[in-house]
């Protein structure tokens, strides 16, 4: 009697951990599934996964090597974090191939290693694309500098230690697109946010990433010290004198744009770009493509292409939106010799480009199939808005621009929004007839 009782407990002991169990195997199975889809970017190490009960998984002690590259990034942490029913309720076997309709991955302290440098070097060829746009300021750092920082203010402006951190967010919509942002934030430099609405042949229950296209980016740089930093190097290539610098900087926008374009900036539009070259500045962008591109393709392209193959509007803090629109060349404005120089420079220019169009092939992935579960809407009606103060929020305005973080007030015509960023935070207020609709994030 005694060994049957004690046999009914360790059953019931068994029945009732098994849930527990099914949890944290699933989560455990779960993320290294992610890792195996992210390995088609480059290899992969890392120490240990844990989870917690509220459906938090952390990837700890990582290394990237991104691919075609040495050097890689030592990662501290990777955080992943869905519900905890899609990691309970599906099978093992399923959440190989299996993503929730919403999903939030923050890459936490990424810096690279001193076994290499060429991903130094390269973010230093491509002033920084992806991280933030724009060229961060890098014409006219020095007398001969456009694209590519001088190499050494360069090092003086990004060390090699720099530590990087990385978050991304995706929901799947009803219409079977997906919402995406994607902030990249510098340590004690700048946080920049890419957002966009991806469109794909639509499946039920279906998500192929290599179908995903993309149309139209939102894009918000918010400076917190690299500017200045940027700007006391590159002004000590002009003895000490910031002022030097911007106009310089100016000066130098022009000639690219008259070499690579056969065009110039209107003069109010130059000197707004020397306005954003300002310290503390925060500025968002409204890219949209000339035509659609698959994101495979669209992340591989260069700045040069990006814009000059879409139309793009920009706005400071405290400004509307504006066109930025080339116009023709001013030629009595340039000297003869001037002029001469860019017109054999931009015949040298063409003719690079036509070389590299005819070696450019293209190579296809196999797509790999995602399942869903039925997207369930996490829209917040206005009205219900007192319900979810303090909680986390996806905005997305009128004009098309997400906005992310936490409704921290709500007054009869506004709401105030906090965007938590690792190395700051910022208050934004925002009027209610600007806003297209909430989702709880």
């Amino acid at each position: 009697m005694k060994n049957k009782f004690i046999g009914l407990i360790l059953t019931l002991v068994v029945i009732l951990s098994y849930p527990t169990w099914r949890y944290f195997h699933n989560a455990n199975v779960f993320a290294k599934a992610m890792i195996n889809h992210a390995s088609s970017l480059g290899e992969w190490q890392y120490s240990s996964i844990s989870t917690s009960l509220g459906g938090l998984i952390t990837i700890r002690n990582l290394k990237f090597t991104p691919e075609n590259y040495k050097q890689s990034y030592d990662i501290s942490s990777i955080n992943i974090e869905t519900t905890p029913l899609f990691l309970f309720k599906n099978s093992a076997t399923k959440l190989t191939t299996l993503l929730p309709e919403f999903i939030s991955i923050s890459v936490n302290g990424a810096s690279l290693d001193d076994q290499a440098n060429d991903i130094y070097d390269s973010l230093q060829e491509r002033s920084l694309w992806m991280y933030l746009a724009g060229y961060a300021g890098s014409f006219g750092c020095k007398k001969d500098s456009y694209t590519v920082f001088p190499k050494g203010s360069w090092e003086k402006l990004i060390d090699e230690n720099q530590t990087f951190n990385l978050d991304l967010y995706y929901s799947r919509q009803s219409n079977g697109s997906v919402d995406v942002d994607l902030i990249v934030t510098a340590d004690e430099l700048f946080s920049s946010t890419w957002s966009s609405n991806l469109k794909m042949a639509y499946f039920e229950n279906q998500l192929i990433l290599e179908d995903l296209v993309v149309d139209k980016l939102f894009y918000n740089y918010l400076d917190n010290g690299f500017n200045l930093k940027r700007n006391n190097i590159c002004a000590q290539n002009y003895g000490g004198s910031f002022a030097k610098y911007r106009l310089s900087a100016a000066e130098h926008l022009q000639q690219f744009l008259r070499t690579f374009y056969s065009k110039q900036l209107p003069d109010d539009m130059s000197q707004r770009y020397q306005r954003m070259l300002a310290p503390d500045i925060e500025f968002n962008a409204i890219i949209t493509l000339d035509e659609r591109k698959y994101v495979s393709d669209f992340v591989k392209q260069e700045q040069i292409e990006l814009y000059e193959k879409s139309q793009l509007e920009i706005s400071t803090a405290n400004s509307d939106y504006f066109t930025a629109k080339l116009v023709d060349i001013d030629y009595t404005r340039i000297d003869t010799q001037r002029l001469k120089n860019e017109i054999l420079e931009r015949e040298k220019v063409a003719r690079q480009r036509k070389l590299k169009e005819e070696k450019t092939t293209k190579s296809y992935l196999k797509a790999v199939v995602f399942k869903t579960g039925k997207s369930k809407s996490r829209v917040i009606s206005m009205q219900k808005l007192p319900s979810v103060l303090n909680k986390k929020l996806r905005i997305k305005t009128k004009r098309g621009r997400p906005i992310i973080g936490y409704l921290r007030k709500i007054d009869a015509k506004s709401l105030t929004i906090e965007s938590l960023y690792k190395n700051g935070n910022a208050k934004m207020r925002l009027k209610k007839n600007q806003i297209a609709s909430v989702e709880l994030m």
